[in-house]
């Protein structure tokens, strides 16, 4: 069969374009991965209450109460530069293509990408010299956790009022004497700290009488209350408002103490941290305020990705942490002025 010129040129045409399609692939189909991002210990929560500091309509988050929640936290990081650069120590996969295939060499060598800081909290580090030590394990279960129904010794102290003793309870600079000589200078508690603890504790009823033994807005135990006096040098009555939330905001600055102490190298800041916006010491005290200090610890793990030994947050009660953490943002009690 005779093949015209028009024809010859048509399949010209059509073996171009084939052949320009299986370049293109080439260039799109090896560059690119679908498989995860790697995350490293540094970028994995280390709790529940780390993502708790979100800005939610709800007082009471979601989390799951189980430690072992955390790892589902960030269950499926993205695999895309621009995600990967705030979720990742490593540099970014596909992020810098390599020089086109078939083409003339004349093409750059690819630079390499930095490193991305780590995003971790830092390994525990003890202050130089006497150090706060860990205070008895009382762990408590708030009223409403409790199972069994609280009982009231009296009537409730106005809102007000309650709002207006927390806020001087935390406003107090105070003094921890050490056991092994010497003083611990605290500074103010956070309001918004000591207002959300005594409302998960007790929803501010100063009369209450848990099951367990808790007492008042605070929910002290009758073991705390000769520990806090002897430690702060103070004579707070466990059954008045301005003792019991005296009481509860010595216990807190105990804990700031001990772990600020014996982990974070003397530094009593419970903001979230510059660098990587966690707030391990806020968790540990929160958590501890609950659970006990002998429940609660900041230990070391190695990042298998940059070898650096960074600090990993031990909490028994994840959720009870994330809903206090959230009452600090988000609860009527802080509109209550004091």
């Amino acid at each position: 069969m005779r093949i015209t010129t028009g024809q010859k040129a048509a399949a010209g045409l059509i073996t171009l374009a084939v052949v320009g399609a299986g370049s293109a692939y080439a260039l799109t189909g090896g560059s690119g991965s679908s498989s995860p991002e790697h995350v490293t210990v540094a970028d994995a929560p280390t709790s529940v209450a780390a993502a708790s500091t979100t800005d939610s309509a709800s007082a009471t988050p979601t989390d799951s109460a189980s430690p072992s929640a955390s790892a589902s936290a960030s269950a499926s990081p993205s695999a895309s530069a621009s995600a990967s650069a705030s979720h990742s120590a490593s540099p970014t996969r596909g992020a810098t293509p390599s020089a086109t295939r078939g083409g003339s060499g004349a093409n750059p060598a690819p630079t390499a990408a930095k490193p991305q800081p780590a995003s971790a909290p830092p390994a525990p580090v003890a202050k130089p010299g006497p150090v706060a030590p860990q205070p008895p394990q009382i762990a408590h279960t708030p009223p409403a956790q409790s199972g069994c129904a609280p009982s009231f010794t009296g009537t409730n102290a106005a809102t007000a009022d309650v709002s207006a003793a927390l806020a001087t309870a935390a406003g107090k600079p105070r003094t921890l004497n050490l056991s092994a000589g010497g003083t611990d200078k605290m500074p103010a508690l956070p309001i918004s700290l000591v207002k959300a603890i005594a409302w998960q504790e007790s929803g501010w009823k100063s009369a209450i009488l848990a099951c367990d033994g808790g007492i008042g807005t605070m929910q002290i135990m009758p073991a705390t209350v000769t520990w806090m006096n002897g430690k702060f040098g103070t004579a707070d009555d466990v059954h008045t408002l301005a003792g019991n939330t005296d009481l509860g905001a010595e216990l807190l600055d105990e804990l700031v103490a001990y772990y600020g102490d014996s982990a974070f190298g003397g530094n009593y800041d419970l903001s979230p941290d510059p660098v990587t916006g966690k707030t391990p010491l806020l968790d540990l005290v929160i958590a501890a305020y609950n659970a006990g200090a002998g429940a609660v610890h900041y230990t070391t793990a190695t990042d298998p990705t940059t070898g650096a030994v960074v600090g990993t947050e031990q909490i028994p009660n994840p959720s009870y942490v994330a809903n206090v953490k959230a009452l600090m943002g988000n609860c009527p009690c802080q509109v209550q002025k004091g």
